[in-house]
């Protein structure tokens, strides 16, 4: 009984080295749910930033780079009851937590990924 035991957790091991082996370094990403099915399809297009948000970024002293590190690796929600989803280039009203603003929104057209505007904000720009 000993022998099968010892026998058997020979075979499991070897199969967990070979999966690591074969499967080890890839990177699972599991977006299922909208919000992040959502962030993940708008983080994957080319990012630009429209004339007056870049305004309101500079207003604030936060250069687009930063806004684009922030966009890509920060968690954000997406307020879809907020979001004009309905017509031909989407506008998404999207959350986020501890920066200066607290919400921003973006434009999704063609493979284009846009910020439209800053909410929250008492700065004024032409």
């Amino acid at each position: 009984m000993l022998r099968r035991f010892f026998i058997y957790f020979i075979g499991v091991g070897l199969g967990v080295m070979i999966s690591l082996f074969f499967f080890g370094n890839r990177e699972i990403d599991f977006s299922y749910f909208p919000n992040a099915r959502t962030l993940k399809h708008l983080r994957n297009q080319n990012f630009v930033i429209s004339p007056s948000a870049k305004c309101h970024l500079d207003s604030m002293g936060m250069n687009a780079d930063r806004f684009i590190e922030l966009f890509q690796k920060a968690p954000l929600d997406v307020d879809f009851r907020a979001s004009d989803i309905r017509r031909l280039c989407p506008k998404y009203l999207i959350e986020v937590e501890n920066q200066i603003f607290s919400s921003f929104i973006i434009s999704d057209c063609d493979s284009l990924t846009t910020l439209s505007s800053l909410d929250d904000l008492d700065f004024f720009c032409p």
